[in-house]
């Protein structure tokens, strides 16, 4: 069953384009594949992936509490505005225990990043360890995002930081670099001083414009909207929206640019909600409410009836 999961499960998730379906799979697979550990080695590296998504799955419900918080507040609402907080932040706490547990999973499947790099035996182990990192830089900004209730060890930023530089930032369409730099950015005084975060960013998202792969993007928009820098998350997206398909050779890995689409569309209806009291209108990401008439119609006639 494992060897199936692994051979031919995960290639299946990972090539879809329906990210609901990949949260089904996750969150039901999960606790039954690893129950596996009870009667052999641990599925460590298909933890770190079930982990990541479904922590992201979690995100994706927390993220509709927070436009409802958004909506209350918009409406002045403030009692429907503190239960969608409470309800935003048990979601987010969940999502970075889960992620928590997929970092966890690549230190006893590989080694704790920060160290020495682990040697890879294949492309895929470096996937894997590149999931893992990402496994532990969701699991801080969600457990910041929930006050803290998942009490993730804050020093596995710097752990992940350092466990990028063992990728090769080209073959991995920009993700390491982006991971140090929203690093160095969330966490000011640490980065290299012949290093310019912003700029690293930049170049990240770059690269992976070139490969059609676009989590650097998202990691991009994380951090800036973090900053509270709103016009630097909106030039993020709307390049992000501008990006022709991803590239053939990356079909495999259609499931991951689905679910960075998701979080840039989250982002985007996060800000229309707080300005307008409404999501993003439908095929209008990449514009905002404060565009010209011209650039975006925030009127739908559907509203009127």
């Amino acid at each position: 069953m494992l060897g199936y999961a692994k051979d031919e499960g995960v290639p299946y998730m990972l090539a879809s384009d329906d990210v609901a379906l990949g949260c089904s799979m996750a969150e039901a697979f999960t606790p039954f594949l690893l129950s596996f550990s009870r009667v052999t080695s641990p599925p460590d590296q298909l933890a770190i992936l079930f982990y990541l998504v479904a922590g992201s799955c979690t995100e994706f419900r927390a993220q509709e509490q927070e436009l409802r918080y958004l909506r209350a507040i918009y409406a002045k609402n403030s009692i429907e505005a503190q239960d969608a907080r409470i309800a935003q932040q048990r979601l987010l706490g969940l999502a970075a225990r889960r992620q928590l547990t997929g970092y966890y999973a690549l230190v006893s499947a590989m080694s704790e990043p920060g160290g020495e790099c682990p040697v890879f035996a294949s492309d895929n182990d470096e996937f894997y360890w590149m999931l893992g990192l990402l496994d532990g830089i969701q699991a801080i900004i969600n457990d910041i995002a929930s006050g803290g209730s998942a009490e993730v060890p804050m020093d596995i930023a710097a752990k992940v930081g350092r466990g990028a530089v063992c990728l090769d930032n080209e073959e991995w369409w920009g993700v390491p670099a982006a991971i140090q730099a929203a690093i160095w950015i969330a966490i000011p005084g640490n980065e290299p001083v012949d290093k310019v975060p912003r700029q690293v960013l930049q170049q990240s998202m770059k690269i992976g414009e070139e490969q059609g792969m676009h989590i650097a993007h998202v990691l991009a928009a994380q951090v800036y909207l973090g900053q509270g820098d709103t016009e630097e998350v909106k030039q993020i997206i709307r390049r992000y929206a501008k990006l022709s398909k991803p590239a053939a050779e990356n079909q495999e890995y259609e499931v991951l640019n689905r679910v960075s689409s998701l979080q840039i569309q989250a982002i985007s209806d996060s800000l229309w909600t707080e300005a307008m009291g409404k999501r993003t209108p439908l095929g209008k990401v990449g514009t905002f409410w404060d565009d010209s008439s011209k650039a975006v119609d925030t009127i739908d006639i559907d509203e009127l009836l």
